[in-house]
């Protein structure tokens, strides 16, 4: 072999080399954007599913499984003590009842029993006492509902019996 052909050889060995090192680049430059967009996307889905948990465990709180109606009583009495009332009592009914759902359909479809839980309520002390009772029962992070609200004088105070309703969701197993 010549000089020259050596060369040569040796030229189109480098061209080659250099090729393959070029297309080695290219793949991985691709394989790399095509993890980092994987990567994106596992980020944007883990996002969301903690977005989801937090909504779930949100609402959770609002309209827990268990009733809890024990620790909402005594959440009662806490806004009654820091209101300063000077009575207040709570007697718990509970009641089961099953609402019908409209679907889409315009038909009602029964579900299973959403539990309704009743405790009713009689406090006295000043009107501002009575209004900032209220308000405390109302920003109570759990979901309630007051109703039966009445209002009467009591020699110089204000009487107040209303009743509060807890909801509680069905198991599904």
């Amino acid at each position: 072999m010549t000089r020259k052909n050596k060369l040569t050889i040796l030229v189109i060995y480098l061209i080659c080399l250099c090729i393959i090192m070029l297309a080695y680049r290219i793949d991985r430059t691709k394989k790399m954007k095509r993890l980092r967009a994987a990567i994106a996307q596992v980020e944007a889905d883990r996002d969301r599913v903690r977005a989801v948990e937090a909504e779930v465990d949100r609402l959770s709180r609002l309209i827990p499984v268990e009733a809890g109606v024990p620790a909402f009583v005594e959440e009662l009495y806490r806004c009654a003590k820091e209101s300063g009332l000077r009575l207040h009592e709570v007697v718990t009914e509970t009641d089961k009842e099953k609402k019908p759902v409209a679907t889409r359909s315009g038909t009602a479809v029964e579900i299973e029993a959403v539990s309704t839980h009743r405790l009713k309520i009689s406090a006295a002390g000043s009107f501002r006492q009575l209004s900032e009772y209220v308000r405390r029962v109302q920003n109570i992070e759990r979901f309630n509902r007051i109703t039966d609200f009445k209002m009467s004088p009591d020699g110089g105070q204000v009487k107040g019996a209303f009743t509060v309703e807890l909801f509680s969701l069905p198991v599904k197993r």
